[in-house]
């Protein structure tokens, strides 16, 4: 790689590290104060709305409220892996890094949490429709992370196959 691509990388790879640590801040302080701007975003908003309220325990606002409160608990404490796993990931391209088996397993992190969050806002469905949304988003970027994660694996074996050859 000549020099100019080499800083131009460098320079996409330190952005993107930055703005990992920005959206950390963001979620820290999403946990922090999640509950006043949960509650104050449920006020007559879209968000009230449940696709189930037929259940007996889901007709009751506040009821749907806690469980809504539940979900995004849940799902904001499934991106701190998430983010983890990528600024490992992102550190390991740095250091040129490239096909080796633990970025597998981040991306394998990365893949698993989306998931989760994808089945934990499919749950929370029935207390607020729009998490619907969410859900989908969720499994879309888990089966992307998820591709790259099996070329990349193929990838690799493909590397030893050819370096057993030579």
């Amino acid at each position: 790689m000549d020099n100019n691509k080499k800083t131009e990388y460098s320079l996409w790879l330190n952005m993107t590290i930055f703005a990992c640590g920005l959206f950390f801040i963001v979620i820290l302080l999403g946990d922090i104060f999640g509950y006043s701007v949960c509650d104050y975003y449920w006020q007559d908003s879209l968000f009230s709305d449940g696709s189930l309220t037929s259940l007996g325990f889901l007709k009751e606002e506040r009821v749907r409220f806690m469980v809504f409160l539940t979900i995004y608990y849940l799902s904001t404490a499934l991106t701190y892996p998430i983010l983890f796993c990528l600024v490992s990931l992102l550190r390991n391209l740095k250091k040129g890094v490239v096909f080796d088996k633990v970025n597998t397993r981040y991306m394998s992190v990365v893949s698993v949490c989306c998931f989760l969050i994808a089945v934990i806002c499919g749950i929370g469905t029935c207390a607020s429709t729009p998490l619907c949304f969410i859900c989908l988003l969720g499994m879309f970027v888990g089966l992307i992370v998820e591709c790259v994660r099996l070329v990349m694996f193929k990838a690799i074996d493909m590397r030893q196959e050819l370096d057993l050859t030579v």
